[in-house]
């Protein structure tokens, strides 16, 4: 009898070892879970993208992450794989040509509810600035790597016309008359006198004072500094209609018609680019945004930052980022899983924080120690108090095109209005006038609301 219930004991022990052995070969063999992050960056942030998903891929056994790149035509290919019901689980988007429409149609889960239930999300990590709100409860997408604009200056020009270099603070950012004080000073024409002299030669050029960015995002910080944006504040309305609004661009306009300090557009389409211009000492300030110091750093050009000049009571100045958005597809609750890594995982895009290209989204990097530390020998002098303190200290606004709804049909109808005023056929009241009750009949207000 003992024999018997010795044996019957040996064989359960046999049996239950089979099945956790089973069971454990069950577990290893299991297949992770496939997800797929689409992105439109080429280069060096494809690199770190790639990096990112092979050491999630490493941590996170259970799921596995490719990258996609479609460098071109990227709304075009993702709209195709959505009406193809072959979306993938996470997409770098463009918030005002995909992100708020495709989430109105619900292909954009609310990340929101994902970082409400999650009891591991650091939320000390995001930043209202950096959130893609479609209403006060539904976030769409949280940026992935921020930029600023700034102005880009040659310290030989400074120099060599004796005159002093711009202030790297926005507390001590020039006034708007200062600012084409200098910028007159610096533009010389072929016989060597500058545009303050009576004798200067504005069909003959050779170094032009600043080249401004006649894009939205580059009118915007001025706008910010007279109190306006890109909307009325009762959202009912475009915000250059308003005399404050006007004047901005008049006042941008003037720096190529009245004062000659900047180049044409026709004179433009002949100028090289960012990089040649400073490195050739043929401009001498330069409104762009920060992500024009990877090229500059990589080139081993001599210049540096400064705080954009005010045409109001404070300097401003402007953001623009992509966003991470979730998908809604069978994947979600592993797809999250990376997003919460990129969006928290500290350090993960430290490589293109090096390299000047963008800034973190991550509230923690700010911490000063930790992002001086990202900072190289190669980044320009000014580049913490120009570039990385407006980023927290409130200077820098967050983009149109993350608040204003109808963002692209608007702007669609601004922008060829616009070309007029650069081009020295009307005033801004005039231009602006000829399109605003179009460009009014799309406005919609804002989202987030």
């Amino acid at each position: 009898m003992k024999k018997r219930a010795m044996c019957v004991a040996l064989t359960g022990i046999m049996a239950g070892s089979m099945m956790t052995s089973i069971m454990v070969s069950a577990e290893e063999s299991k297949e992770p879970t496939e997800i797929r992050f689409a992105t439109w960056d080429t280069g060096d942030q494809l690199t770190v993208y790639e990096q990112i998903a092979e050491n999630f891929n490493e941590a996170h056994p259970d799921i596995h992450v490719t990258v996609m790149n479609f460098p071109d035509e990227y709304d075009t290919k993702i709209t195709t794989m959505i009406a193809g019901e072959d979306v993938p689980e996470i997409c770098e988007m463009e918030s005002a040509t995909l992100l708020y429409p495709l989430a109105e149609e619900g292909y954009i889960l609310n990340m929101q509810e994902y970082i409400e239930k999650d009891e591991t999300f650091d939320k000390e990590c995001l930043d209202d600035k950096f959130k893609y709100m479609l209403n006060e409860d539904y976030m769409a997408g949280y940026a992935l790597g921020a930029e600023n604009f700034c102005m880009f200056y040659d310290p030989y020009l400074f120099e060599k016309y004796g005159v002093e270099e711009p202030p790297a603070s926005y507390v001590d950012a020039w006034d708007w008359d200062t600012f084409v004080n200098v910028a007159q000073q610096l533009t010389i024409d072929e016989n060597g006198k500058n545009a303050l002299d009576p004798d200067f030669d504005s069909e003959n050029i050779e170094v032009y004072g600043i080249n401004p960015s006649m894009w939205w995002a580059g009118y915007m910080p001025f706008m910010a500094s007279v109190g306006e944006k890109y909307l009325t504040e009762d959202g009912k309305s475009i915000g250059y209609a308003t005399e404050k609004g006007t004047q901005v661009l008049q006042n941008l306009a003037d720096l190529i018609w009245k004062y000659h300090v900047a180049p044409t557009p026709t004179a433009s389409e002949t100028m090289p680019g960012l990089t040649e211009n400073l490195a050739t000492h043929k401009v001498a300030m330069t409104f762009s945004g920060q992500w024009s110091n990877a090229d500059l750093m990589s080139d081993e050009v001599e210049y540096n930052v400064a705080a954009l000049p005010k045409m109001g009571d404070a300097a401003k100045t402007d953001m623009t980022f992509g966003a991470i958005s979730l998908m809604n597809t069978d994947k979600a609750d592993a797809a999250f899983e990376f997003v919460k890594y990129i969006l928290t995982e500290e350090g993960a895009l430290d490589p293109l924080v090096k390299s000047g290209l963008l800034l973190p989204c991550n509230m923690k990097e700010y911490a000063e120690e930790y992002i001086q530390s990202l900072i190289t020998e190669n980044h320009p002098s000014n580049y913490y108090e120009t570039v990385v303190k407006p980023m927290f200290d409130g200077t820098a606004e967050p983009p149109a095109t993350s608040y204003v709804k109808n963002f692209s049909k608007i702007n669609d109808i601004i922008d060829p209005a616009l070309d007029e005023l650069w081009s020295g056929e009307k005033t801004a009241e005039e231009a602006i006038a000829t399109i605003k009750d179009a460009a009014d009949a799309e406005v919609q207000g804002f989202y987030g609301e």
